[in-house]
């Protein structure tokens, strides 16, 4: 089985550990393609599809199959690569929860994997929402975790009922995570004037969170980041337990590799919430 992300960094934390799953089963039955920007939104698929048109010499599009080497391509010399079975399409994270920038953009993109891949079932692969603590990003869009995980849920859901497609529940699967997990922010920590290389507890998140850059900083000093939208080593297995169900039909609880961030309480709970949301919508993903 061949399936093609057309996506961003988000297709690759739901993609991370693909090979160690399908290594500890001892099979070689699905290969995955990515044709993924960083931070890429579907607007801007499409529109390098036309630039690409116009520019037959760009190859915007470092497309490779998970463990091989890098091919610089188009989207749509991409989609003609391999007889794909499935493509999946998602919206970038700061979108996702708005239905208006999903349209024409998906729907564009969902007629040329018809066109280029006729044999391909287009799937949506449904995002998650960001940390609790992502305060900047909340503020701005008078949001919370829960007000964005409503939306982008039934924002994809509209989107898969209209183009009749089968939906990848990485978001659901998190969500369900979350409620066992009960990361909450760590109030200890001084935020303002923090010990350099100190961290909050951040154990019982999902997402990235608190990090320290050093070396070649603006500053030249050691300072503190945050990532609130990508997942983390415990969360891409989540979202890979997902896919791993989803495309294969085996259930993750018969496969034995976890990464070695993930203890046996939590392995039980990722395990449990990825089969319960792969579950609830349908299991298997069938052309």
């Amino acid at each position: 089985m061949k399936v093609l992300t057309i996506g961003n960094s988000f297709s690759g934390n739901a993609t991370k550990y693909m090979l160690e799953l399908l290594e500890a089963d001892g099979k070689d039955d699905l290969h995955i393609g990515r044709a993924d920007l960083g931070g890429c939104s579907l607007k801007k698929h499409w529109n390098l599809v036309e630039q690409c048109e116009l520019l037959p010499e760009v190859k915007p599009y470092h497309f490779h199959f998970l463990g091989q080497d890098f091919i610089e391509m188009s989207l749509k010399d991409v989609l003609i690569h391999a007889d794909w079975d499935f493509v999946t399409l998602q919206q970038v994270s700061h979108h996702s929860w708005q239905p208006e920038t999903y349209v024409p953009y998906i729907d564009r993109l969902y007629e040329l994997i018809r066109e280029l891949a006729p044999q391909a079932q287009p799937v949506i692969h449904q995002t998650w929402a960001y940390r609790v603590d992502s305060d900047m990003f909340f503020d701005e869009h008078n949001l919370n975790q829960a007000k964005m995980y409503t939306k982008l849920i039934k924002t994809y859901a509209d989107t898969a009922e209209r183009l009749h497609c089968p939906i990848l529940p990485c978001g659901l699967a998190v969500h369900k995570a979350r409620q066992d997990m009960h990361f909450e922010k760590d109030e200890d920590y001084d935020y303002e004037n923090p010990t350099p290389l100190e961290l909050p507890d951040q154990n019982r998140s999902l997402i990235g969170g608190y990090y320290w850059a050093t070396g070649n900083t603006p500053s030249g000093n050691a300072e503190l980041h945050m990532d609130y939208r990508h997942l983390n080593d415990k969360g891409c297995y989540i979202a890979n337990a997902v896919w791993y169900e989803m495309f294969t039909g085996r259930k993750i609880a018969d496969n034995t590799f976890s990464p070695d961030c993930v203890n046996s309480e939590e392995l039980a709970i990722f395990q449990r919430v990825a089969h319960e949301a792969t579950a609830e919508y349908g299991g298997l993903v069938k052309g």
